[in-house]
């Protein structure tokens, strides 16, 4: 069983919340821009999960002035897309039309998952009571019910269970770890594992446990207290959001189970019955007894086979041509057999997973609502303005190889490598000791046999202390000294982060500046960025002077706790 549960979340795409105009009308307006509003909401949809630090209240603001400004220029893009008529252009109708599934899942997420997510207090203060301990515990994780009975009756008549695990578990750990999960708090595992595992006393083994993943066989091994929960109006917060996601992860794995058995996937079998005859048909016995059964070629298929339907369910179905295109993504291990029908229905259930939710969205209506209209309304907007930007501000002419040249005669040490030494190291502890080497060794072999023993640099005792060619920024106090210090010769010792080193300097690499014709095209890619940044940062401040825009800094300051900052300095004054 995979202890973070990680591997349902691929079913859902999450879409990044989008830019100006989705904020209810009673959130703060940070700008004005023109006669749009950019409101806090918005603000915080496209920017509250960024966890920048910042060192003063006063950094923090400037930070956040810079990305409203962000969100005021995307603004002024899609102003003049309008202006321009690129809401009107085919290009953009299909993009938005093709991203259409994405937005459906979105907002069946949001209906069916979030809004249903968040806890009580009296759910929170539950959670919070359920961390008293934290467990120990191993299982045997098996497909089915009588298999699982059968290793349950051998673990009851005394069998070892670490063996049993190893032998027979379908969790890919076990080989590893023989079912030992380590220990663990309350929200790490399924529900059904859990609430049994949690409920046992050490050296108690449960009878099979039903989850997702299969049927548990659960070994309690410890139960202690958990010594790192602290009080509860400390952590509330955190639980809250911990318990949310919790929340969040049960009911999609919910959800998607009852979707798995509304859109029942049927598989064709006359269809994998025919591709199996084929194959039999195409080759020999001994060459068709090394090929596997859960690919074909499709150029050994006409047209019409390829057309034949493997599965179907509700609302959709999958050709050949369609399934055998999209398992070229997947490794060839994990496909599978035509004719290991209950694997291949789950199979394509993952396959068509969004295009099933996309189904289920729109018999649910959810086209019709707000949520979903805004979120399409905002996403072509994003890109009217992806597509001013690129195609519809005037660029500058491209630079030319004089441009190139002459860039490179004025930035010299832009083209500069620099000095590089090749220097082996002794680092040490003992500055008297790191003296004593420095007047005895007297070669470059005796150097690196007492660095293989000696130098405390880790990882570089198994090369004789070899640094490599180094450079100023990367060893200062070193390469100052080897710099001064000629080929062949040793030096030091240096301090060096409060330890000595004494150097062996085995070559210099004097400082070198790179051939134009090497680094042309370097200058000529750099010279048109530069052209174009410059362009548009001229074109932004031309709107930004026809356009009326008013920020409002109070209001962004409301965002920004000052008392952080308060108690960081107070910390800081009494150190």
């Amino acid at each position: 069983m995979n202890r973070r549960l990680n591997i349902m979340l691929g079913a859902i795409m999450f879409i990044l919340p989008l830019l100006v105009g989705c904020g209810s009308a009673d959130s703060p307006t940070l700008a004005v821009v023109g006669d749009q509003n950019i409101t806090l909401e918005d603000f915080n949809l496209v920017y509250g999960n960024l966890r920048t630090q910042y060192a003063t209240a006063e950094e923090e603001f400037e930070g956040k002035k810079g990305l409203l400004d962000s969100m005021v220029i995307t603004r002024l893009l899609i102003n003049s897309a309008y202006e321009k008529n690129i809401d009107k252009l085919e290009e953009l109708a299909r993009i938005v039309l093709a991203n259409r599934n994405q937005f459906l899942l979105d907002a069946l997420y949001e209906n069916l998952v979030v809004k249903k997510s968040e806890p009580s207090d009296a759910e929170i203060k539950d959670f919070y009571n359920k961390l008293e301990f934290q467990i120990r515990a191993s299982h045997i994780l098996l497909k089915d019910a009588d298999t699982a009975q059968a290793i349950f009756e051998r673990v009851k008549t005394g069998e070892n269970f670490e063996k049993l695990a190893y032998d027979y578990s379908i969790d890919p750990s076990a080989k590893k770890n023989r079912g030992d999960l380590g220990y663990f708090l309350w929200g790490a595992m399924v529900e059904e594992f859990q609430t049994t595992a949690f409920a046992m006393e050490p050296g108690e083994v449960s009878q099979p446990v039903k989850s997702r993943f299969g049927y548990h066989i659960i070994k309690l091994v410890d139960k202690v207290p958990n010594d790192l929960r602290r009080e509860f109006d400390e952590v509330k917060n955190r639980l809250e959001i911990q318990l949310t996601g919790l929340n969040r992860r049960e009911i999609l794995f919910k959800f998607l189970d009852s979707i798995q058995v509304a859109y029942k996937v049927t598989i064709d079998t006359a269809t994998c019955d025919y591709l199996l005859y084929k194959r039999r048909e195409l080759y020999p016995p001994n060459i068709l007894s090394t090929l596997p059964k859960n690919d074909f070629a499709l150029e050994q298929l006409d047209r019409n086979e390829k057309e034949l339907v493997l599965a179907s369910w509700e609302g959709g179905q999958i050709t050949l041509l369609e399934y055998l295109s999209l398992i070229q993504r997947y490794p060839r291990i994990s496909r599978p057999n035509f004719d290991a029908y209950d694997s291949l229905k789950a199979f394509v259930f993952r396959l068509k997973t969004n295009e099933i939710l996309s189904l289920e969205a729109t018999k649910l209506g959810l086209d019709e609502e707000e949520y979903f209209k805004n979120k399409m309304a905002k996403f072509k907007e994003l890109n009217m303005a992806d597509i001013m930007r690129t195609d519809s501000i005037s660029r500058p002419s491209p630079p030319t190889e004089e441009d190139a040249r002459n860039y490179y005669m004025e930035s010299p040490e832009e083209f500069t490598q620099p000095m590089k030494i090749h220097v082996y190291e002794i680092y040490l502890n003992d500055e008297l000791k790191a003296r004593q080497l420095r007047n005895s060794i007297r070669s470059l072999r005796d150097f690196k046999e007492q660095a293989g023993e000696l130098t405390e640099r880790p990882g570089k005792r198994s090369v004789g202390g070899d640094l490599q060619y180094i450079e100023e920024k990367w060893y200062p106090e070193i390469f100052a000294l080897a710099k001064k210090t000629p080929a062949g010769n040793i030096a030091g010792p240096v301090p060096t982060r409060g330890k000595y080193s004494v150097i062996w300097v085995a070559d210099k690499l004097p400082e070198q500046i790179k051939d134009f014709l090497t680094v042309k095209r370097e200058i000529l890619n750099k010279l048109t960025r530069n052209g174009l940044e410059n362009a548009f940062a001229n074109w932004v401040a031309l709107e930004k002077s026809k356009t009326k825009i008013e920020l409002m800094p109070d209001e962004l300051w409301t965002t920004i706790d000052k008392s952080k900052y308060s108690a960081l300095n107070g910390v800081e004054s009494e150190g």
